[in-house]
């Protein structure tokens, strides 16, 4: 494991995007197809609004989130899939299959 410790939250989220634009595109050349698994958080801002500008190809990408809470409806400003879907997810081409209907 490689520990990185940065001194904005803006660069950190250019460091984890780039990784993770890597290792998806590893997965993809390995295996045709990858899945994500995304969070929510103030934490993800940086890291989702530099995730969608990187070379990705989204068409052969799942991407899943974490969770969700019971009985809320997806309009609600509590809801994750209403957050992933506004902050993320909306910026990214049709083709990406969203699972988190």
């Amino acid at each position: 494991m490689e520990i990185k410790v940065l001194d904005t939250p803006e660069l950190l989220g250019q460091v984890a995007a780039k990784h993770a634009a890597e290792e998806l595109a590893l997965v993809i050349k390995e295996k045709g197809t990858a899945r994500l698994l995304v969070s929510t958080g103030a934490s993800q801002f940086q890291f989702f609004e530099n995730l969608r500008t990187l070379p990705i190809e989204w068409g052969k990408i799942e991407v899943f989130h974490l969770d969700e809470y019971i009985g809320i409806d997806e309009s609600h400003k509590a809801s994750f899939v209403k957050y992933l879907r506004e902050r993320f997810l909306c910026s990214l081409p049709s083709s990406v299959k969203d699972f988190t209907q």
